[in-house]
């Protein structure tokens, strides 16, 4: 009986609105792009299959990247985790796959011919020690990295201001809303820090007012100008920082993060970014959990799902419910936010090291995430 060779197809989102992922001309996100492939594409023959050249992995797991060939005759490569595979893949370790499957949760063999032995286990190359410092997955500079990621997409500093939507008036780089207690909070932590003129004026003139979300202090061009002078104070960007640690950082890490023990920060970076965007009571997560067949709020790899697995669900989730808004409120920009955690994603950076100044780019600005 003859088997079929080993073909991929490439995997949709559960959304249904990721409709291409990159093809690139080598084993590594740092190969270049070559084309663009979409979703559910199959019939595409496996030509060769060799990991990841940065060695890049997830659970001691080296991820694996296949060599296609395309129906236009194009070449090239895609990782396993965007990929399912069937058929015969003994002579690239994954022996016969009757049925599709998910590549990245198969693993290799050894592919030698030796009829006397067993094949071994692709061993899992030591991993490069470089003469750099070692990652710094602390608490304090992953949420300094997170905060810079989402200030980049809230609209930058910590003078930003707006009173266009719901929340009356949205300020700093977190918008802190007048119509929550977000700003009143701000405001308040401020006054603490700081004797200056503008707080005094702040306190004496607005304080009340906004402890009671006043409506009509959406167009006052004074409170705009004193929010606006008072961010070029030291004692206000700490006040905004800290407010955001205590209410959104600090929430999300242990209602959401901790119990499920989402370990990258590129996975915790989203997670707060979502808490910001969406409220940290969402059910965003909950929603993944369901789709994925697994426990809400149990613990990632003990449930059977890898959390780049879990953490792509999330952010597929979040692009439909933002496609939706957008068409819902004619906003298609908020689609934007949701299609670049979809890229940090697809770069596989899951420690947010960033490109070699510790850089990444977010909404076409420049983001430090290394050593924010």
């Amino acid at each position: 009986m003859t088997t079929q060779p080993l073909l991929a197809t490439i995997r949709s989102g559960i959304s249904g609105n990721i409709r291409e992922i990159n093809v690139r001309h080598g084993p590594s996100t740092n190969f270049s792009i070559t084309f663009s492939a979409p979703v559910q594409l199959g019939g595409l023959r496996v030509l060769e299959v060799e990991p990841d050249a940065e060695l890049r992995h997830f659970g001691g797991k080296i991820f694996q990247w296949f060599k296609l060939e395309f129906p236009n005759l194009q070449i090239g490569w895609i990782r396993d985790d965007l990929l399912d595979i069937q058929g015969d893949g003994t002579q690239f370790g994954y022996g016969v796959l009757p049925q599709p499957a998910f590549a990245f949760d198969l693993s290799r063999t050894s592919t030698s011919p030796d009829p006397e032995r067993e094949p071994d286990p692709i061993p899992i190359p030591p991993q490069p020690t470089p003469p750099q410092p070692s990652i710094d997955n602390s608490l304090e500079r992953v949420a300094a990295a997170a905060f810079n990621i989402t200030a980049a997409f809230e609209g930058g500093g910590y003078a930003s201001y707006q009173n266009t939507d719901r929340g009356i008036v949205s300020y700093g780089r977190f918008q802190f809303t007048l119509q929550s207690s977000n700003l009143a909070a701000v405001v308040e932590r401020y006054l603490e820090k700081s004797d200056s003129f503008t707080s005094q004026a702040l306190e004496n003139e607005y304080l009340v007012r906004i402890r009671a979300h006043d409506e009509m202090l959406r167009g006052d061009r004074r409170l705009q100008d004193l929010l606006v002078q008072a961010a070029g104070e030291q004692a206000m960007q700490d006040a905004q920082d800290e407010v955001a640690f205590e209410r959104f950082w600090s929430v999300v890490y242990n209602l959401s993060i901790a119990p499920r023990n989402i370990l990258f920060p590129l996975t915790q970076a989203m997670c707060f970014d979502i808490g910001i965007q969406h409220g940290t009571r969402h059910d965003l997560f909950s929603q993944a959990e369901t789709a994925l067949g697994v426990p809400l709020k149990s613990r990632l790899v003990d449930n059977g799902i890898a959390e780049t697995t879990f953490a792509q669900r999330v952010a597929e989730i979040r692009h439909a419910i933002l496609v939706r808004i957008a068409e819902r409120d004619n906003v298609p920009g908020v689609i934007r936010r949701a299609d670049a955690w979809l890229n940090l994603i697809a770069s596989g950076d899951w420690n947010l090291q960033g490109n070699a100044d510790g850089v990444i780019t977010v909404f076409g600005k420049m983001v430090q995430v290394r050593n924010p």
